[in-house]
């Protein structure tokens, strides 16, 4: 079985993935940098059941921890990762709503009851008193993480073009990681 990224926007569409009303609205009205995050899980298991069933769980880092790399006027990249059982999904969001931009994502099976799933988007410039939401999803349950990114005119001039380089630098090799371990996991399957 070979495993690459995929677009899968499409699904995410048709799917009818908005979460109605879940995800209140920001009401602050800050005009510096700033971001706030929250994860939340829930898991519901039948009772008496035998086997082990994975539990949906996002990985670090989470989206709250890659909001210092967003800047006004320029493109940025989000990214989630989540363990859980085979049927696991990640679902974007911005302002309670699905993401139009094409999303990418990396599924890896881990024997045969659980899967590794990375997700990412790249978004274009930022837009103001924008909530983005992974939330990956499963039979046996769901987790997720949020941001706030809030941006005044002029923040962009305030960040050290080293630290925004070092950013991108760091999705750069997040990328690249993603496809030497496709090659490694490929090679394991003998392909």
């Amino acid at each position: 079985m070979s495993s690459s990224p995929v677009d899968t926007s499409s699904s995410l569409s048709s799917s009818g993935s908005s979460i109605p009303s879940a995800f209140p609205s920001s009401s602050s009205s800050s005009s510096s940098s700033s971001s706030s995050s929250s994860t939340t899980s829930s898991s519901t298991k039948p009772h008496n059941v035998e086997a082990w069933e994975a539990e949906v769980k996002l990985l670090p880092p989470l989206l709250k921890d890659q909001a210092w790399g967003v800047h006004a006027q320029e493109a940025f990249l989000l990214f989630c990762l989540a363990l859980g059982p085979s049927d696991v999904h990640i679902h974007w969001l911005i302002n309670g709503h699905s993401l139009d931009t094409p999303i990418m994502e990396f599924r890896r099976p881990l024997g045969q009851r659980e899967v590794l799933v990375s997700s990412w988007l790249r978004e274009g410039p930022l837009i103001k008193d924008a909530r983005y939401h992974c939330v990956a999803e499963a039979s046996t349950g769901n987790d997720m993480s949020e941001v706030d990114l809030r941006l005044a005119i002029g923040d962009e001039e305030s960040i050290p073009s080293r630290d925004l380089n070092q950013w991108r630098g760091a999705l750069t090799e997040h990328e690249q990681l993603l496809k030497r371990w496709e090659k490694a996991w490929e090679s394991c399957d003998g392909h």
